[in-house]
């Protein structure tokens, strides 16, 4: 007998976001400008989900190598995402997109993965994270890592699949 395994929903292309806490004592941090998610006048880009990727499954980030976040922080910060010329999704609690269940039980999970609706337009470098009322950021230097689902569409609505031209 042979056996199949079928992908309940396969994976997409998708982007490792590094948001740099520098300092000690912030309240917002934006997220950097990814221009590999950027909208153009010749391709939009979709974002269909995001996780959090933390220090179990990375303990540093690709790009500066600071420590990832440390578990103490997490529960302080909520995600904004500014979109379509709004902060369309306000004050998301971060430990929200985290997906991933560990035996040390240290870190809130979610069954299955956050998904959107098809955000178009997310316009990263208007979006942050935003620590909760009366706290602030400590501990630093850190990164948070979310990793970014998305789909390219070009300019006739055509799903791009590979390197864009």
């Amino acid at each position: 007998m042979q056996q199949v395994l079928v992908n309940e929903e396969p994976r997409g292309p998708s982007v490792l976001i590094e948001i740099n806490v520098q300092t000690n004592g912030q309240q917002r941090v934006p997220f950097p400008d990814i221009s590999q998610l950027r909208s153009t006048a010749y391709q939009s880009i979709i974002i269909k989900g995001m996780r959090l990727i933390s220090i179990e499954v990375l303990t540093n980030g690709i790009i500066s190598n600071n420590p990832n976040a440390p578990i103490t922080e997490l529960p302080k910060m909520a995600v904004t995402l500014y979109a379509e010329g709004w902060e369309k999704g306000q004050t998301i609690p971060l430990l929200t997109l985290n997906d991933m269940n560990f035996t040390t039980g240290a870190i809130p999970f979610r069954q299955k993965p956050t998904r959107f609706d098809n955000w178009v337009n997310v316009d990263f470098p208007k979006s942050y994270l935003q620590y909760a009322n009366g706290t602030l950021s400590a501990n630093a230097p850190y990164v948070v890592l979310i990793d970014c689902e998305y789909v390219r569409l070009d300019a006739q609505g055509q799903l791009i699949q590979g390197p864009s031209r």
